[in-house]
């Protein structure tokens, strides 16, 4: 019978094989021609992006010493790689050294690790790169006058994704205005005029100027003209530097008739004047949004068929499973197979399961008996669903339909939108229909109780 290796002993994980270094130099290459304009990354650099220390990438490029293989998978994700079998060798078990850390067999995250709730921070090894998604963000960026359309239901990492093409803006030596319409009153939104003055001081303060609006503005010229005037001639004169102006939630003014009318078509009038005026060329555009499938405006003044848009998509099967490794979970196939059943490839849904059966006495079957249940993971955010549909009796009849049928429903397209912006339902040529089982499900018990919905407002 063999004996255990003794607990001073430890593994020094892996190597890269000739093949693993040739894919991986060539991955970084490519990113280096498409985001830094030709230049090498530095260790530092390299480090940042895929979420390690800059030791590891010494030792990764030295191949004198081992890099774990959590750490692997993160380098070659970082670049759009998934770690195969032929990249890397093993090493074999030696003495750790004097400065080592005992490996304790368990890569799980402590429990200091926060809850996944909002935009994963830049360092965080669990943020799931979507590939060519990030690549492509990073790219549109360094074009003159651009405008990159992020557009994805709540919960998809719209936030994430955009923190992270800021922070290669940031790399870049760009500016950056950042607006998120979250934060707006609702009486400043009913309000055209005020809109446009609360969006100026907001990019003013955001860029750390002081607002100077009785500077330039004129209600003569009236507020759209006077917002254009701002921009190019204070904000982006004071900059001095090619300007990335980021605005999160767009889609909260669409209930605005007024105020939509006012303002979206700004942003198609300054990204048309950066075809003939060098200034407006510095001004690069990101927006997200959850839909845009109802708008209150004339096509040919939108912004959303301009630029490039980019629909973020759900997890795959891969990067659900590789999710579930990062946080130190031994799955395979089956696991992610039977929570995909339940939530699809869901981002915040997946993360949050995997949260769960990570750090509490919880098994992946109790997880998926409980999940539609007032008692499950998941009370949360389907409690959050259910109190904006009690307060739109008009999406109950289209939202019963749905839920008993597995077919495509045709809806106005109000409906549509204010179900597709909770991320309720999903589109196609046949139409409409519930977006996931766990929202069947759900809504299939509250909506047909014998009793009157439970009011959780």
């Amino acid at each position: 019978m063999n004996e255990p290796l003794p607990h001073s002993r430890r593994k020094r994980g892996a190597t890269l094989t000739a093949a693993g270094t040739q894919r991986l130099r060539q991955a970084i290459e490519r990113v280096e021609t498409l985001e830094n304009q030709g230049k090498r990354l530095s260790k530092e650099e390299l480090a940042y992006r895929a979420g390690v220390s800059t030791s590891t990438v010494s030792r990764l490029w030295s191949a004198q010493s081992g890099v774990d293989l959590r750490s692997l998978k993160l380098i070659f994700s970082a670049f759009g790689l998934e770690l195969a079998l032929t990249d890397c060798q093993h090493l074999g078990l030696v003495a750790p050294g004097p400065t080592e850390q005992e490996d304790t067999g368990d890569d799980r995250p402590r429990p200091s690790e926060v809850y996944p709730a909002g935009p994963l921070p830049l360092e965080s090894p669990f943020y799931i790169p979507r590939p060519p998604l990030e690549a492509r963000a990073y790219e549109e960026l360094t074009h003159p006058g651009c405008v990159l359309r992020l557009k994805a239901p709540s919960g998809f990492g719209t936030s994430s994704l955009v923190l992270r093409v800021l922070a290669q803006a940031k790399h870049l030596g760009y500016a950056i205005a950042t607006v998120d319409l979250q934060q707006v009153d609702l009486e400043i939104l009913a309000d055209s005029d005020r809109f446009l003055q609360w969006f100026c001081v907001t990019c003013t303060l955001s860029l750390g100027l002081e607002p100077q609006l009785d500077r330039h503005w004129s209600d003569f010229v009236g507020s759209p003209l006077s917002t254009t005037l701002y921009l190019r001639e204070y904000l982006m004169a004071r900059v001095n530097a090619p300007l990335v102006l980021s605005i999160q939630t767009l889609d909260r003014l669409f209930a605005y008739n007024d105020t939509a009318q006012a303002f979206l078509p700004l942003l198609r009038s300054w990204h048309e004047e950066a075809r003939h005026e060098a200034r407006w060329q510095n001004l690069r555009l990101l927006v997200a949004y959850t839909t845009d499938r109802y708008l209150p405006l004339d096509i040919n003044y939108s912004p959303f068929n301009l630029g490039l848009p980019l629909a973020l998509p759900e997890f795959t099967a891969a990067q659900v499973l590789e999710l579930a490794h990062r946080y130190g979970l031994d799955w395979g196939n089956r696991e992610v197979e039977q929570l995909m059943a339940l939530v699809g490839g869901h981002p915040s849904l997946v993360h949050g399961a995997i949260y769960h059966l990570t750090y509490e006495p919880l098994t992946l079957d109790q997880l998926l008996q409980t999940g539609t249940t007032f008692q499950g993971i998941y009370q949360g955010p389907l409690q959050k669903l259910l109190a904006i549909v009690q307060q739109q009796p008009q999406l109950m009849a289209p939202l019963r339909t749905m839920v008993m049928g597995k077919g495509a429903l045709q809806l106005d397209p109000r409906l549509a939108y204010q179900l597709e912006s909770m991320g309720l339902v999903k589109g196609s040529a046949a139409g409409w229909q519930i977006s996931r089982e766990l929202y069947r499900e759900y809504f299939r018990q509250v909506l047909f109780a014998e009793c009157n919905i439970p009011n959780i407002s």
